[in-house]
């Protein structure tokens, strides 16, 4: 199904962020969202539906609409494939969020004593 052009055109969601969900032969078939349910469905177009068609954000910080959009497809037939960026968020890496924290943490209480720590305020000896 994917490799025939023709066929493609019917099967496979082209995303492309901002822009509204339409796919098929002269962007025939779009997908919307069920305002009671908030799952996701391929509709053919209409005038009356048109305003409804979903639009991508790849760039939502919520993951609900793209996992959403990944189980559009059928696994037998491949209809409804989605391709593209479903989502893309640019957030902190963990590496930056750790090393931000200890900088912070030693203008706050100065460069750390690893001797003074180990020695402690609290000793005591075992006898035995």
């Amino acid at each position: 199904v994917l490799k025939d052009r023709e066929q493609a055109q019917e099967a496979v969601i082209r995303l492309e962020h901002g822009q509204p969900i339409l796919f098929g032969t002269d962007n025939t078939k779009g997908v919307v969202r069920d305002p009671l349910t908030g799952d996701l469905s391929v509709v053919a177009v209409t005038e009356d539906n048109r305003s409804q068609i979903l639009v991508h954000d790849a760039h939502t910080t919520n993951p609900n609409t793209a996992f959403a959009l990944s189980r559009l497809a059928d696994a037998d037939t491949l209809h409804h494939t989605p391709i593209g960026v479903l989502r893309s968020v640019q957030r902190p890496v963990y590496d930056t969020q750790m090393t931000e924290q200890l900088d912070t943490a030693t203008e706050q209480n100065g460069k750390g004593d690893l001797g003074a720590l180990l020695a402690g305020n609290d000793n005591w000896t075992v006898v035995g």
